[in-house]
């Protein structure tokens, strides 16, 4: 019997898993709980996909959508912490889905990116409540710069809210 636990096995969904793994699945687990989650949303797939696993590698939940109407979908389930919302895409551009999101009661930090800026577009996303407004091709520092702020808003938001119930 004088079996050390980290060595005693137990069996989770028809797996053996050691006590040890068990606690560091657990932790991961729990780890990426708290990771923020950012959306990215872009009608180019290749964007997406660049975003995804640069922000990845940044240590994000990175979720994507390549139209306005996948967008509204997956922030519906994703809950992001932070969007990512090109302006110029078929069909929902990137201005009536911020509207919409908003709608929704979506009030975390939305970043429009747009290769195509009109002043006029980004005076009604930040109208609409856009935290900021960058145009492609955009430097990557500055991109994460903008989304670090944004979070850290977004973290402020809520300690504020918390700590007024």
């Amino acid at each position: 019997m004088g079996r050390d636990a980290d060595e005693s096995r137990v069996l989770k969904d028809g797996v053996q898993w050691s006590l040890r793994n068990e606690g560091e699945v657990m932790s991961q687990k729990r780890a990426e709980r708290f990771r923020p989650t950012v959306m990215v949303v872009d009608d180019e797939p290749m964007v997406c996909r660049i975003l995804e696993k640069i922000l990845g590698e940044e240590g994000h939940n990175v979720v994507a959508a390549t139209s306005g109407e996948q967008a509204l979908a997956l922030a519906a389930e994703a809950r992001p912490d932070i969007v990512l919302l090109d302006i110029v895409m078929p069909g929902m551009d990137g201005v009536a889905t911020l509207r919409e999101l908003r709608r929704r009661g979506h009030h975390g930090p939305v970043v429009m990116l747009t290769a195509h800026g009109t002043v006029e577009t980004a005076r009604e996303a930040m109208n609409l409540g856009a935290y900021d407004y960058v145009t492609k091709p955009f430097n990557l520092n500055f991109l994460k710069s903008v989304i670090r702020e944004g979070l850290h808003d977004r973290l402020q938001e809520r300690r504020e809210s918390a700590c007024a119930h």
